[in-house]
């Protein structure tokens, strides 16, 4: 066919086409703020020649497809970079409060409170008797022991709210896998990806809006559809089929994988990058080591100082029918589950237990029992402590020593007319027990002072003589106790890891240089998740920057096309007009 019909019918095809291309134009214009929209570019090829009276005549123009404007190589770049920047900023967001916490300007911190600490025993060295001194030191170990029983709490609830985030963060992935699944059917149903380019879109935001709470991978399948894949191989999407996270475990508070035959895979520990990772990281790494560190330099605390006050005697000896109760209890009557049992040195001359007979009051007398603690280990009941002791103390005034059952602690009771004191302990037994002991706790979570020392006359200054001796201007134990700020002790450093574990190592250092050094890496850590973030974020910047030069709608383009579309239908329409008046000139012909 040629003539004039073989020219309306290509003024069709043009007027046809333009119109695909105002239409097309006008949906890019619509959506210029619809996040995830890729500019879409109707396709258009001539139409297959025809062969006429040796000629070969073109027949138009077909639209063959409207294609988006798409990179499916920087997407992946931008996901990736922009999982990492979430993450990132996550773990900043928490490594501020954690610096606020451990805030050392304040007078209030745990720095200056320690220094206190040891400046009031010197103050107390200085007049052994005094009671404000006394008093001093007893409400200034409450508010440090109120300091660290804070600071745990506080990094308990941020592991509590991080928990809780993560949780959240699983919700929100489970409704982006369902939706990407629903919207693979949709694809499959209307073709394949080549003609669902706004259905494309939209799942490529979800995707993009997953990568940002985990690490994933996607692969295109024949179809349109997409798998995705996340830690440890474990697919979230495939085709119409999506398999959920849960929150698993003995607490509650690992991420579990759900496979569609009802089996459960954690992949805590392999989850990379997005806010998952990040509140991961912080949860399971960076604030588990600073709660175990910080644990440890408040166990040694309490450890060093119970050590050297059981040693020593106030300003009088524990007073007839006093009953003193080790803070320190037993699980089913175990040594070895002491807080600290592991310290205990099972030798024959552990500690001396000084007995005064008052029962004449002109005359007391003052005696000693040297305890032999050579046949028992650490793998002794606690009732065999109590026996041991009971049998060589039977007959020193004391009711002997009892145990309140499973899980309780040691009991020394004085009879009427009897007081007394201990000396010389080198087994570290009384303040493995919590007899004659400053604090009670065995770390930050638990440390308070020890309720005998209400009667502030029971801060151990002094200490018994070899002959029984006690003045209330001793200032040797006190001296020693002030002395515990130089002595360099062996403190346990965590190296925490969310695929390796939790590895304990020790620092050989004193304990105010622990803390100082455990608040340095705080900063330390800090600045170093904040370039990782700042690095992140430009590199997202730049891969966007190359996104939107690909896919984004610029309305000074689409401007341009417009006019060059509303150009080329005005031609076509003018066209068919001529071809109009060509047939009614040719019909009218006589």
């Amino acid at each position: 066919m040629s003539g004039i019909g073989m020219t309306l019918n290509i003024a069709a095809t043009a007027l046809l086409a333009q119109k695909y291309g105002m239409d097309v134009t006008a949906h890019n214009i619509a959506n210029v703020n619809t996040p995830g929209y890729s500019r879409q570019n109707p396709v258009y090829s001539a139409k297959i020649p025809i062969l006429h009276r040796g000629l070969i005549i073109g027949r138009g123009v077909d639209t063959k497809e409207i294609v988006r404007s798409y990179d499916q190589f920087v997407e992946n770049q931008l996901m990736q970079k922009r999982s990492g920047m979430l993450s990132s900023q996550e773990l900043e967001s928490y490594m501020k409060i954690l610096e606020g916490l451990f805030n050392e300007d304040a007078e209030t911190g745990m720095g200056s409170l320690l220094a206190d600490f040891w400046s009031l025993w010197h103050d107390i060295s200085n007049n052994p008797s005094g009671a404000p001194e006394r008093i001093a030191i007893l409400e200034h170990s409450k508010l440090l022991s109120r300091r660290l029983l804070d600071l745990d709490a506080e990094l308990t609830r941020i592991q509590e709210d991080l928990t809780s985030s993560i949780s959240a963060g699983v919700v929100r992935i489970n409704e982006i896998t369902s939706h990407i699944a629903t919207l693979n059917r949709l694809i499959v149903e209307m073709g394949g990806s080549r003609s669902v380019n706004d259905i494309m879109d939209q799942r490529n935001t979800l995707v993009s809006e997953l990568s940002g709470y985990m690490d994933i991978k996607t692969f295109e399948q024949e179809n349109g559809s997409i798998t995705i894949i996340s830690a440890r191989g474990c697919i979230l999407v495939q085709g119409n089929s999506s398999y959920d996270l849960q929150m698993g475990g003995s607490n509650g508070d690992r991420v579990q994988w759900q496979g569609s035959n009802g089996s459960t895979v954690d992949i805590t520990n392999y989850i990379s990058g997005g806010r998952l990772s990040g509140w991961l990281d912080m949860r399971d790494e960076i604030l588990t080591k600073y709660m175990l560190d910080l644990d440890a330099m408040s166990k040694e605390f309490i450890w060093s100082v119970n050590r050297q006050h059981s040693q020593g005697v106030g300003l009088k000896l524990f007073q007839p029918g006093t009953t003193i109760t080790g803070t320190y209890q037993t699980v089913a009557n175990r040594l070895d589950t002491l807080s600290f049992g592991d310290r205990i040195q099972f030798i024959q001359d552990s500690f001396n237990l000084w007995v005064e007979d008052r029962t004449d009051p002109d005359n007391p007398r003052i005696n000693s029992v040297s305890i032999d603690l050579s046949g028992l280990d650490i793998d002794s009941k606690l009732s065999n402590l109590a026996d041991s002791i009971n049998k060589q103390i039977s007959a020193s005034g004391l009711t002997g020593v009892v145990v309140n059952g499973s899980g309780a602690a040691i009991k020394f009771t004085a009879l009427n007319d009897y007081a007394f004191g201990f000396s010389d302990d080198a087994s570290g037994i009384l303040a493995a027990l919590g007899v004659n002991t400053f604090f009670h706790g065995s770390g930050a979570g638990s440390i308070g002072v020890n309720g005998v020392l209400t009667d502030t006359d029971y801060i151990a200054a002094g200490r018994i003589g070899t002959a029984g001796e006690y003045t209330k201007g001793d200032n040797t134990n006190s001296m020693a106790l002030a002395d515990l700020q130089y002595r360099l002790v062996e403190i346990s450093q965590w190296t925490c890891d969310r695929a390796d574990g939790n590895k304990e190592g020790s620092v050989s250092t004193t304990i105010e240089s622990y803390y100082h050094a455990l608040v340095g890496s705080t900063g330390i850590a800090s600045r170093a998740v904040s370039r990782r973030r700042i690095f992140c974020e430009t590199m997202v910047n730049k891969l966007t920057e190359v996104r939107d030069s690909i896919s984004a709608v610029s309305l000074d383009e689409e401007m341009a096309n417009l006019i060059r579309f509303q150009h080329a239908y005005s031609a076509a329409a003018k066209l068919i007009s001529v071809s109009d008046e060509m047939m009614d000139n040719l019909l009218n012909l006589k």
